[in-house]
């Protein structure tokens, strides 16, 4: 963990340094909705998995440099994501389980806004999101031989687009793109990463 708070640390100061002193700076809250799915390797069997809703709430912040577009936003926020696995025997579903992964998420986001009037915008916006388990730390499948222990940290990676309304209001959706295992597969080889469908909704003050 202290390998990622320092990663976090020091992508955070770069993009800060990267930003003019004259950016603007708003803060506000952030929440939405994401739709995760497993993906396996390396295990054995007919494993599938469903997508699974969850959700997501916190503080954010956003640098924005005027009249070019360019800003970095940031968010501190307590997440839920909902895991499911089935596994299938000859062709049909045997059984699923399910599980919540609590997380602290810190999304650090580079983006770019395009001014439509001075009532809308859009924005594109990427970067990556560094994950923390304060949930439960292991996922007891009913078969002994396909439990997992979840990770401590995660790092995934955010590609968004979204709309912003009356400078204050924001709508927008994207993809989070697992870059490292999520959990391991009890004395044995095997893991699972998940990556998620996300809806959001901001507004800063």
């Amino acid at each position: 963990m202290k390998k990622y708070l320092a990663i976090v640390a020091v992508a955070f100061t770069m993009l800060l340094a990267a930003v003019p002193v004259k950016a603007q700076l708003s803060f506000g809250v952030v929440g939405g909705l994401n739709l995760s799915k497993l993906s396996y390797n390396d295990l054995p069997g007919a494993l599938g998995s469903d997508n699974r809703c969850g959700w997501y709430l916190g503080p954010k912040v956003e640098f924005k440099v005027p009249l070019i577009g360019l800003g970095v936003d940031a968010a501190l926020e307590y997440s839920q994501r909902r895991l499911n696995g089935d596994v299938e025997v000859a062709g049909q579903n045997a059984y699923s389980t399910s599980t919540y992964m609590k997380t602290i998420e810190i999304p650090i986001n580079l983006r770019y806004s395009v001014g439509f009037s001075s009532l809308a915008s859009a924005y594109l916006a990427t970067g990556p999101q560094f994950g923390f388990n304060v949930g439960d730390k292991k996922w007891n499948w009913t078969s002994v031989s396909q439990g997992f222990e979840l990770k401590k940290s995660n790092v995934t990676w955010n590609i968004g687009l979204g709309v912003k309304l009356l400078g204050h209001l924001e709508v927008g959706a994207g993809y989070n793109i697992a870059l490292s295992k999520f959990a391991e597969k009890y004395g044995g080889d095997g893991d699972f990463k998940a990556n998620t469908w996300q809806v959001q909704v901001a507004y800063m003050f």
